[in-house]
């Protein structure tokens, strides 16, 4: 079974667009509110692969964590995630991929956000009507879940740019001259 979810959005921050870009493309400070992703980390270099699990509840099933890969390539105006097969022997794997795109605004910044995320969910056949309501009832559990763990990516980059923000304006005080 394959689910597919989209979000999109965008954050007026109050971080120079240097300091943005600087943001978006440390996706472990940028995530770090992103309490619905687990074991978030980066692995190599040039580019460096984004690696985590997706919690998604799959009814009857329980939860589940779902890995995900995703190279990690800076842009222009910002940071892109390319999400990378797995080979996963688990219940199932996720293919994360977005943008991340910063332009300067009177606030400071305002950066557009991207994701495509796609489930694939490794489930038993359904040969009868009672396993197909089953699968069904899988199918619907998990999108709604998926549903949720998307709709709470704005607010988790709010959070984390929030804490940025407040970084970087004691930063400015602290080495704003003496007067």
């Amino acid at each position: 079974m394959t689910l597919d979810h989209e979000v999109a959005f965008d954050l007026e921050l109050a971080l120079a667009p240097a300091d943005a870009l600087a943001f978006v493309r440390d996706v472990p400070r940028s995530l770090s509110r992103a309490d619905f992703l687990r074991s978030l980390r980066l692995e190599g270099e040039a580019p460096p692969v984004v690696v985590a699990e997706l919690p998604v509840n799959a009814a009857l099933f329980g939860q589940r964590l779902l890995p995900f890969r995703s190279e990690l390539r800076t842009t222009a105006r910002g940071a892109r995630l390319v999400g990378l097969p797995l080979q996963h022997d688990g219940p199932g794997w996720a293919s994360v991929d977005g943008e991340a795109e910063v332009e300067p605004a009177v606030s400071g910044s305002r950066v557009r956000y991207r994701f495509q995320i796609r489930v694939h969910l490794r489930l038993p056949e359904a040969e009868r009507w009672g396993g197909q309501a089953l699968l069904r009832m899988i199918e619907y559990t998990a999108q709604t879940v998926l549903e949720r763990v998307t709709a709470a990516f704005p607010e988790a980059l709010r959070a984390a740019a929030r804490e940025a923000e407040a970084r970087e304006a004691a930063a400015t005080v602290v080495g704003a001259p003496a007067g």
